[in-house]
């Protein structure tokens, strides 16, 4: 630069190329290998088995009698494992996820094998009571027989402190007294261990487990049918985690180039991220249509319409405004990830009145089918039409070119949405009996929890994952396509869908292992089995990934992140990812649910 080149000139001349460089750095990439991603993303899994054991043997992260948040010490530990852990996976132990895992792990298995679990013993307490409590209403029944007036069996009744009615026919109340029993032990054998609905006072210790096959459906509220599952709120707050983690590490050189997001073919750690963020929202998606399935409301499309419509502006906004922003300050962008105009928010605002049209049509199929249908159809065109020449090598000379690839690897995340909701419809509700097209094929006359046992659950979710993992090994090996979330073709909404389904698999695992059931023992709440800070992130997810962006924009800003050391990097990280456990912990603390 000429001494004479005025200063301004030269700032912004340094800015050009800083930006360059900057856009550089997250361009041209071709990702890693698919069993790298899976090593590292299991670090989430394997600090919330650290964490199941601390709670199960020592009840270390349980919340102070009349307080609303864990001690100091339990809120610092649920960061290290469930945020710094994650931040380690992907920058300082990234070439060694086995042995972070090992490491991680292996107090897990000296503990849980020397230690008994208070939920165990518990439960065994529990089971006890619950036998004698079995002894003595069938003493009372028995006595009932006997019994040949009324005034003779409410005389009875005094000398029975732990039976508390009014009776006016002891025939009845001998039905009665079995139905109780059948009820309180049919409590425990449900598909999660935070859910029951009885005729019982639900304030009872005893009654917080989902109702089983001899409760009627139609007697259970919808709360008690669509109840909070442990193993999806931990799956879902730790995907978010490592997402929002990876947006601002991918600008430090700790962050493998191998994780960013690959430029037109292969697999990376953010790429499974943006998929998976999508896969997560269809999964508590599926709430809707359920809700309307338990009620027996008949779907109205229009109405449906309309709110969704609502839905879809609002976030069509965050991400006119963050297209803004990014131009009004000049940000580095990666055109080839989504386009000139469109974003990340753009993608999931348009997503609501499509899935409503879907949601409508699932009344006569399979949600299933529609979801992978869509993206067989989509993978059609994407072979055997000039589609994906147009996607990646038109020029960009108008609104549709400017924005080919956010606007048509749209269908593919509508695709990966589906399959989502689809995992929804097996996994949130204690019974899918109402969903029509499992009544067809399980039959009108089926009675008993259908996918309320967790057996069922597991089987649903290890034949979906295999079936899913099948699929993307005749597309990638069999037929040679390549994965492409650029296009969001076919092989990478199999491999997103695939990993998700697998990892809500080996969450529920985990529950399992750490929280057992039996038929006749009571299963732990639902906030015994959640880390107060997951349970944060899951409630309000949404706020938390804006947030994550806005400070993500800040920090690039005002730190040239290529050049920053990887102590500083790392420092950097984990304050940024403090200021977001904060955010969500103080949203949870004043009970805030910011709803976009």
């Amino acid at each position: 630069m000429s001494s004479t080149t005025p200063p301004s000139l030269e700032i912004a001349a340094d800015k050009s190329a800083f930006k360059h460089l900057k856009e550089e750095f997250v361009s041209g990439l071709t990702g890693g290998s698919i069993q790298e991603i899976n090593i590292v993303t299991l670090v989430a899994l394997s600090s919330y088995a650290v964490w199941c054991t601390l709670q199960t043997r020592f009840s270390f992260f349980s919340i102070p009698q009349g307080s609303k948040v864990p001690s100091l010490s339990s809120l610092l530990v649920d960061f290290l494992l469930n945020w710094v852990a994650l931040t380690l996976s992907i920058t300082i132990y990234a070439s060694h996820p086995f042995a972070f895992n090992l490491l991680i792990l292996a107090p897990v298995a000296i503990v849980y094998v020397s230690l008994p679990s208070i939920v165990a013993t518990r439960q065994r307490t529990a089971q006890a009571v619950l036998k004698r409590r079995d002894r003595k209403i069938r003493v009372s029944a028995h006595d009932l027989n006997s019994l040949s007036t009324p005034s003779q069996y409410a005389g009875s009744l005094v000398n029975n402190d732990y039976v508390s009615a009014t009776f006016t026919e002891p025939a009845s109340t001998h039905n009665s007294n079995h139905e109780n029993v059948a009820n309180l032990g049919s409590c425990y054998d449900s598909s999660s261990p935070y859910s029951c609905t009885t005729t019982h006072d639900q304030s009872h210790p005893l009654a917080s487990s989902a109702s089983s096959s001899s409760t009627s459906i139609s007697s259970m509220s919808v709360d008690a049918y669509l109840p909070k599952k442990s193993f999806l709120t931990t799956y879902r707050a730790g995907m978010m985690i490592i997402t929002c983690i990876a947006i601002l590490a991918v600008d430090f050189r700790i962050f493998p180039r191998r994780f960013a997001k690959v430029e037109t073919w292969g697999t990376s750690l953010m790429d499974l991220g943006v998929g998976s963020f999508v896969f997560s929202m269809g999964l508590v998606s599926a709430r809707g249509p359920l809700k309307e399935m338990f009620l027996k409301q008949q779907p109205d499309l229009w109405a449906s319409l309309k709110r969704s419509i609502g839905q879809t502006t609002s976030v069509l906004l965050l991400g006119l405004l963050r297209l803004l922003l990014v131009k009004a300050v000049d940000y580095h962008e990666h055109i080839s990830e989504y386009g000139v105009h469109w974003n990340f928010f753009m993608t999931l605002g348009f997503l609501p009145p499509f899935v409503t049209l879907f949601n409508f049509v699932s009344n006569y199929t399979s949600p299933a089918a529609m979801s992978l249908g869509v993206g067989v159809v989509y993978q059609a065109l994407l072979t055997y039409t000039p589609l994906t020449r147009f996607i990646l090598t038109a020029p960009r000379t108008g609104i549709v070119s400017m924005n080919k690839e956010g606007i048509f690897s749209f269908i593919g995340y509508l695709s990966i949405f589906l399959a989502g909701q689809t995992t929804g419809f097996y996994t949130l509700p204690t019974t899918p009996r109402h969903i029509p097209y499992v009544s067809r094929l399980l039959g009108s006359g089926s009675s008993g929890p259908l996918a309320a046992s967790r057996k069922t659950m597991l089987t649903y979710l290890l034949v979906a994952g295999i079936g899913h993992v099948g699929l993307f090994l005749i597309c990638t090996k069999g037929l040679n396509m390549p994965v492409s979330r650029r296009l969001a073709n076919l092989p990478y909404v199999l491999w997103v869908t695939s990993i998700n389904i697998m990892y809500i698999l080996l969450y529920l695992l985990v529950e399992v292992i750490f929280y057992p059931s039996s038929d006749h023992a009571p299963e732990s709440k639902y906030e015994d089995a959640v880390p107060w800070g997951l349970e944060a992130v899951n409630d309000n997810g949404l706020a938390v990934f804006l947030l994550a962006n806005l400070l993500t924009g800040a920090v690039n800003l005002s730190v040239n992140t290529l050049d920053v050391k990887n102590v500083q990097a790392i420092t950097l990280l984990v304050i940024y990812a403090a200021l977001l456990a904060t955010a969500a912990g103080i949203m949870k603390r004043n009970g805030w649910r910011v709803r976009v």
